[in-house]
């Protein structure tokens, strides 16, 4: 799963839902360019945001099905995601 063009608000929104599930952040960068990887139950959600390309959230596990079953339903409605 892939999705891009996310605002800062939202970018930060969705990294702090997933931190109030438990998940792990490691997370880094400055002004113009900032990056999240969150992990848990095996999933690895990576995140990075740019201020003139917007964010981006990429899902690297294969199971489609297991990360919507472990991503907050908050998250998911960030997203887009029904």
């Amino acid at each position: 799963m892939h999705f891009s063009g996310i605002s800062k608000d939202v970018w930060y929104e969705a990294i702090s839902a997933l931190r109030e599930q438990g998940w792990s952040l490691d997370m880094g960068g400055g002004l113009d360019h900032s990056w999240a990887l969150l992990e848990r139950d095996g999933l690895r959600v990576e995140m990075e945001y740019d201020m003139w390309g917007e964010g981006e959230l990429v899902l690297t596990a294969a199971d489609g099905v297991k990360a919507k079953a472990l991503l907050p339903t908050a998250v998911l409605a960030i997203l887009g995601v029904p």
